[in-house]
């Protein structure tokens, strides 16, 4: 995905509709990184077991943990 989109917008205001374009400014990866694995963090503190965010918790936490495991030895 590209850092911008474009929208065509079109108006009509008696006039023949003229085309503007819109930008739309995508939202920086590491913020929605960071906003998920709150989600996750958050979600698992409630100690609901066995649904699918638990398990994506599960496997993102696996992988985060593992420098960990590997920097020991």
């Amino acid at each position: 995905m590209s850092p911008t989109h474009v929208i065509p917008d079109e108006f009509s205001s008696g006039a023949p509709p003229a085309v503007l374009a819109r930008t739309i400014v995508a939202a920086d990866t590491h913020d929605v990184m960071r906003e998920q694995l709150d989600f996750l963090i958050e979600h698992a503190q409630h100690r609901v077991r066995g649904c699918s965010q638990c398990y994506r918790y599960l496997r993102a936490r696996a992988v985060l943990m593992e420098i960990f495991s590997t920097a020991a030895k």
